[in-house]
């Protein structure tokens, strides 16, 4: 990093504005970041300089955060389509424009950065021809695009897998411990981008001033307990039971087996839900919906829950189907998933409910002299 080191009377000399410009400035941009952490010492980093993979990666990072500049941009003008006669979409965004545009920043930016990736859009119908090259990008360039009409948080989720190891069917390798980069971002209040190279989970803010993604929240970890409970609550009737069961007992709070309260909220953003769960503690639920069809909540293995599943374990948290680890799901580039993401404890726990359910050992104890009081119920073995 070359930022330069004020002596303290020219420390003391400058304002406020420029304090916080120089602060900015001594935080390293993504570049930097990539360039320093692929390697764990002055001779790794050497030899990672050397490697073509490691440059290789390092070029469609860069080309993931370039796209990402290119969709907060866009996003930012919200509904108004034409900036000179702020014309307002009448079509609904999720055919429009803004997700047609995320699906091009990303081919082009790729393209721009390196020749080294082939690319798979979650968003597309046909996959971009790959080129020849290590790695394959899995991405969901735009999650819940209608956000934009209310001006809510929404994102962008991703995933980079090897090339060499294919399945079946010719796709690249879709078991989730073999991604080799992982990440999403986050289009809110200001342009995050949060990735995983496997050392660690690593958050970036994009600086307007300069037009780069700066390193703010290094190393970040979830809390081991948290408040949140993201779920969308309309659909409780198709839930299964162990989720059911999961968030009546939120829901009792203080004065329910959980003894302590929690804060239910919902972005209908895969990226947004996940990211404020990362941050405060708790746990992001996408269950089955029983009504709603095999594929309804579910999202996507390859594009969004393995990808979500390693940001979390890096920074210290759990993901799982509710049967089994996300890591350990074994189905084709197009498998869909429950996934229950959040801190470790009540990842457990959710498994637990489901392994309780599945042998039939969360059956509600009912008794016309103790009713729900008694000691026998499941829930009171907690």
């Amino acid at each position: 990093m070359n930022a330069r080191i004020e002596s303290a009377e020219h420390a003391q000399a400058v304002g406020a504005g420029n304090r916080r410009t120089a602060a900015i400035v001594t935080q390293p941009t993504l570049p930097v970041f990539l360039a320093a952490h692929l390697g764990t010492g002055r001779e790794q980093a050497l030899a990672v300089e050397q490697d073509p993979h490691a440059v290789s990666l390092r070029n469609v990072l860069q080309g993931i955060a370039q796209a990402a500049k290119i969709i907060a941009a866009r996003i930012a003008q919200g509904t108004i389509v034409d900036s000179q006669t702020l014309k307002v979409a009448s079509a609904s965004p999720d055919s429009g424009s803004c997700r047609d545009a995320a699906k091009e920043a990303f081919i082009a930016s790729s393209e721009c950065r390196t020749q080294k990736a082939g690319i798979v859009l979650h968003c597309a119908q046909a996959r971009h021809p790959a080129v020849a090259g290590p790695y394959v990008l899995f991405a969901s360039p735009l999650d819940s695009v209608a956000n934009i009409e209310s001006n809510v948080a929404l994102g962008t989720v991703f995933s980079i897998r090897q090339t060499e190891a294919r399945s079946h069917d010719g796709d690249c390798e879709i078991v989730g411990t073999k991604q080799i980069a992982a990440g999403y971002a986050l289009y809110g209040p200001s342009t995050m981008l949060v990735i995983t190279v496997g050392r660690g989970t690593h958050g970036f803010t994009l600086c307007r001033q300069r037009g780069e993604f700066m390193l703010t929240h290094h190393a970040m970890r979830i809390p081991e307990q948290g408040p949140v409970v993201a779920i969308d609550c309309s659909n409780e009737r198709s839930w299964e039971r162990p989720v059911q069961r999961y968030v009546n007992e939120c829901r009792d709070g203080s004065a329910g087996v959980r003894q302590r309260d929690f804060d239910t909220r919902w972005n209908d953003s895969l990226a947004a839900d996940a990211h404020h769960t990362l941050m405060r503690g708790g746990l992001c639920l996408f269950p089955c919906e029983r009504r709603r069809g095999p594929s309804a909540t579910r999202q996507p293995l390859l594009y969004q829950a393995q990808s979500l599943a390693w940001i979390l374990k890096q920074a210290g948290g759990l993901a799982s189907s509710g049967r089994a680890r996300i890591f350990d799901v074994d189905a084709d580039a197009h498998a869909l998933t429950p996934l229950f993401v959040g801190s470790q404890g009540e990842v457990e726990r959710i498994e637990r409910y489901h392994w309780e359910h599945d042998r039939g050992e969360d059956t509600p104890f009912t008794s016309p002299l103790f009713n729900e009081r008694s000691l026998f119920r499941p829930e009171a073995r907690v």
